[in-house]
């Protein structure tokens, strides 16, 4: 190795740098010189820093490694929340308010998480899937790997009233790149009241699909907000009533069907008791990875964070700085 790279490597500004361009280079697709625009140096030195970080094994299906501000901010959260694992995905700063460009960081990051955490599983495990485009994100930016043993089990029904398929229902997906087997929640995602989910509740292959989710080793779930374009608003799950009942009683995060306050507790709500499919306080003591891509989530991920459910968390810079300067609100 020459001397000039070797002192690239070894200068901690530099091999953030370094894996910067990687990750806009690999994951976000830009040419040599696009990169090079985005870090402000020169074409060769864009060159260099992505020659660097292939030296140092950061460079293999996705990008390993974080600038160090990064890596700080990890670590915060781990403390504060006891949490397993954090992961923040570089942002570019120069698109750092463009939602498609967030989740496509955020869900590389998720992917490569989460192929390790596939790959160590033991045999014959079942894992939880929730819904959402964070999701969505991780499975497309998911390398294949062989794991026919597994299985992948809807925790919740579909985010449209139309039992087909929909785009952000991703256990197809997941099944397609691990060649496992997949089970679908054959139900919308909210009942309309509570005759509507008694009876759909009690359907022989909602309950075999529950029982499923239920005995999950692993889940793999989104983090919804309760802001203005609330998806489940945007596509009718939920009346503009609704949404402002919520909000009204302290809810701001949705948490596969089930509505949670910036405490992590319970909001008094009759929709709490409408989620079609397992509650998220079922997923207690077991692994469960969250993955918060865009924008406007900070509250929902407090509560979310704050109701000890989550012990592994995958979000953008963006939105991991301005969590820890919530965190003691």
């Amino acid at each position: 190795m020459s001397e000039k790279i070797q002192k690239q490597v070894t200068d901690p500004e530099q091999l953030d740098l370094a894996t910067r361009a990687a990750w806009l280079s690999f994951i976000g697709g830009y040419t040599q010189g696009e990169v090079a625009k985005r870090l402000g140096v020169s074409p060769v030195k864009a060159h260099r820093l992505i020659q660097v970080a292939q030296q140092q094994g950061m460079v293999k299906i996705f990008i390993e490694g974080q600038p160090a501000r990064c890596v700080a901010m990890e670590q915060q959260i781990i403390d504060k929340f006891n949490l397993r694992s954090c992961l923040i995905a570089p942002s570019d700063h120069v698109n750092a308010d463009d939602d498609d460009t967030n989740f496509n960081e955020v869900g590389a990051g998720a992917a490569r998480l989460f192929y390790n955490i596939l790959d160590q599983l033991p045999p014959s495990s079942c894992v939880g899937i929730g819904k959402g485009r964070s999701l969505l994100a991780l499975a497309e930016k998911l390398p294949k790997i062989n794991r026919t043993d597994l299985t992948f089990a809807s925790v919740s029904g579909s985010f449209t009233r139309k039992f087909s398929a929909n785009r952000l229902d991703v256990v197809q997906q997941l099944v397609e790149r691990t060649g496992g087997e997949g089970y679908f929640m054959p139900v919308p995602y909210l009942a309309r009241d509570d005759k509507e989910h008694a009876m759909l509740m009690a359907q022989a292959s909602v309950q075999f699909s529950l029982n499923l989710a239920r005995n999950a080793d692993l889940y793999a779930v989104g983090i919804g907000g309760l802001k203005t374009n609330h998806y489940l608003h945007s596509v009718g799950l939920v009346t503009d009533n609704d949404l402002e009942e919520l909000r009204s009683a302290g809810a701001v995060c949705d948490l596969i069907g089930s509505f949670y306050d910036i405490n992590g507790q319970l909001v008094d709500h009759s929709l709490n008791g409408h989620g079609l499919g397992i509650k998220a306080a079922e997923m207690a003591g077991k692994r469960v990875v969250a993955v918060a891509g865009g924008f406007g989530k900070n509250l929902a991920l407090l509560g979310a964070l704050r109701s000890g459910l989550v012990t592994d968390l995958v979000m953008g810079e963006l939105t991991a700085e301005k969590i820890v300067s919530m965190m003691e609100l």
